[in-house]
């Protein structure tokens, strides 16, 4: 199996169990849109996968090799989530999109500037300069951002928590389309949470989480 993350278990403080035995098990090229209610815990679910909350989860494997608590951070990196909030660094739009390539587990990974302006023209930042600081931006223009970014790092499992949020329908499509072309051309897996069922249609999978479970829609 190329990607399993799972069982995940998580409760909140008061009680309230979010994810009960959630698994996930992807080959790829695979596109897997994740819906549900507001509250349910798409969120968490997402940070769990990435490692990133205190979800108990049973194993995580990626490519038939299996990562232990200690090799969180290895895993991170190629499990790599965009946050909701779509945070960015003080300063650059540059530094931005560059400061994963100069982390410790970047293996030799290079910052492609052609690709990076290639990109950003395709989702209609091409106005953008490399040198703009980054508190000039708008919301929708750094979640953009930061979806160029994910693609860049190209790791094997991508993770987008409403990456399109705020946007347009004909820009959200532009971003959902790269988001398939990624999956397809390393070939990946891409897991995003999307509020439209306009895109999810297109995906390859579908997933509904409600009431601590997944099911396919």
């Amino acid at each position: 199996m190329y990607f399993e993350c799972g069982p995940i278990e998580f409760s909140t403080d008061d009680g309230r169990v979010l994810l009960n035995g959630i698994s996930l098990r992807f080959s790829p090229p695979t596109l897997c849109v994740i819906e549900g209610p507001s509250g349910e815990g798409k969120s968490t679910l997402l940070r769990a996968i990435a490692g990133l909350n205190r979800a108990k989860v049973g194993k995580r494997v990626l490519q038939d090799r299996a990562y232990s608590v200690g090799e969180l951070p290895l895993w991170r990196s190629q499990v790599t989530l965009l946050p909701q909030d779509a945070p960015c660094l003080h300063g650059t739009v540059e530094k931005n999109l560059s400061f994963p390539f100069g982390l410790r587990n970047s293996k030799g990974k290079d910052f492609q500037e052609g690709r990076a302006r290639e990109l950003l023209d395709r989702l209609g930042l091409g106005h953008i300069g490399f040198g703009q600081d980054i508190r000039g931006l708008s919301g929708g223009e750094r979640h953009r951002l930061a979806l160029i970014r994910g693609i860049l790092w190209g790791p094997p499992v991508l993770i987008a928590d409403e990456p399109f949020s705020g946007l347009e329908q004909p820009l959200a499509l532009r971003c959902f389309d790269m988001l398939r072309e990624f999956s397809q051309e390393r070939p990946s897996v891409v897991i995003a949470v999307v509020h439209n069922e306009g895109l999810n249609a297109k995906a390859d999978i579908v997933l509904r989480l409600e009431h601590g479970t997944l099911h396919r829609t």
